[in-house]
């Protein structure tokens, strides 16, 4: 082969070389462009509107609601019950008797007493008339005195046994059930019955942490729930222990409600109480937000740039608070009017195509204003 001949060759093989990278470039360039024009279809979401509520951080507690007044009645001296005035549930006046034990051998030793007062007040007074008459000396009138006052001395210590064998109601209160009958034979210090007082108003005893309960103060209202209260109890704060308990780190507070068949002593209810002022936060519904183990988001819906007729889904990264309801609250990552993809939203990714659906449309006006909560 020559060299003219070699060269045919080569140029040849150049521009066929150069038509098939034309042919090739021409076929992607194509698909590229086949690839922009067509779009990934839209994904029907609802929408809501980010709203303001006003809202405040609480905290809530079992509480135990608490008589004014309550004992528990016991018998001081050992002893036979001779009597019991009372019947259970029963309503007893303060000093009303309730439990009298056996006092026979103290009544006894008392008329004994009495008759020693008698025969030493006599001694006394003829004492003092000697020595008037100047038959008599003075220490025979003090040693009649002292005896007589040794006579009184006597009785009172008997008296007041007998008073301690008596069981009295100490205040107005409704008593508890009876488990006590005559003849029975009681202890000293027997418990034998409740009596709780009866007033307009309860206590209501429940612990706070020491943060929460620091920013509490006498006066302040809480709201009370459950134990069939109607919707919006509330008790106002009356006292708040001054130490803190050791064990647990939490502060006991005491409340005063209206007193209700409900609110037995002894009952429980939950105990919620505001620990910061109202602040004004977003709320969304609890649909929009997305949990990830990267952090929660919502898809917000915008106006696409490059298509005037369609719109479009930014992922965005929100901070939550509590829930409200069916709404959360979205402590950062959102401004207000802005829309978020509700139902639906599982299908969206970052720069996803949205179309909003026309039954759904009316979906992202502002919702009116969640109660507030913790």
């Amino acid at each position: 082969m020559n060299r003219r001949a070699l060269v045919v060759i080569v140029l040849a093989l150049v521009v066929v070389a150069g038509l098939l990278g034309a042919y090739k470039y021409w076929r992607v360039t194509a698909a590229m462009k086949a690839g922009a024009a067509f779009a990934n279809p839209a994904e029907a979401v609802d929408v809501a509107t980010a709203h303001p509520v006003q809202w405040q951080v609480t905290a809530s507690a079992p509480g135990t609601v608490v008589a004014q007044q309550f004992v528990t009645l016991s018998n001081e001296l050992a002893g036979t019950v001779a009597r019991v005035a009372f019947s259970s549930g029963q309503v007893v006046e303060a000093g009303q008797l309730l439990i009298e034990l056996d006092t026979r051998t103290e009544r006894a030793d008392l008329r004994s007493a009495e008759a020693d007062i008698t025969l030493a007040r006599l001694t006394a007074e003829r004492t003092r008339k000697l020595i008037e008459q100047r038959a008599g000396t003075q220490a025979e009138v003090d040693r009649a005195e002292a005896q007589l006052a040794q006579a009184e001395a006597r009785r009172d210590v008997v008296a007041t046994t007998i008073a301690r064998r008596t069981l009295r109601a100490p205040f107005r209160g409704r008593i508890g059930l009876r488990d006590v009958h005559p003849g029975q034979y009681l202890a000293a210090g027997t418990g034998l019955t409740t009596l709780e007082s009866l007033a307009d108003t309860v206590y209501v005893d429940f612990r706070l942490q020491q943060d929460i309960a620091a920013q509490l103060a006498p006066g302040a209202e809480v709201h009370l729930a459950g134990n069939g209260l109607p919707v919006g109890a509330t008790a106002i704060i009356r006292a708040i222990d001054a130490r803190v308990d050791e064990a647990s780190r939490t502060v006991r507070v005491r409340a005063e409600a209206p007193a209700a068949a409900t609110l037995r002593p002894g009952a429980f209810v939950d105990v919620t109480v505001a620990a910061t002022a109202p602040r004004d936060v977003l709320a969304v519904p609890l649909a929009a937000v997305r949990r990830a183990a990267f952090g929660d988001h919502v898809y917000v819906v915008r106006e696409n740039p490059q298509d005037p007729q369609g719109l479009t889904a930014e992922q965005r990264f929100v901070r939550t608070g509590p829930t409200l309801g069916e709404e959360v609250v979205i402590l950062d990552g959102l401004a207000a009017g802005e829309r978020v993809a509700t139902e639906g939203s599982f299908k969206l990714r970052q720069g996803s195509r949205v179309r909003i659906p026309e039954a759904a449309r009316q979906t992202g006006a502002p919702g009116p204003a969640a109660p507030r909560g913790s």
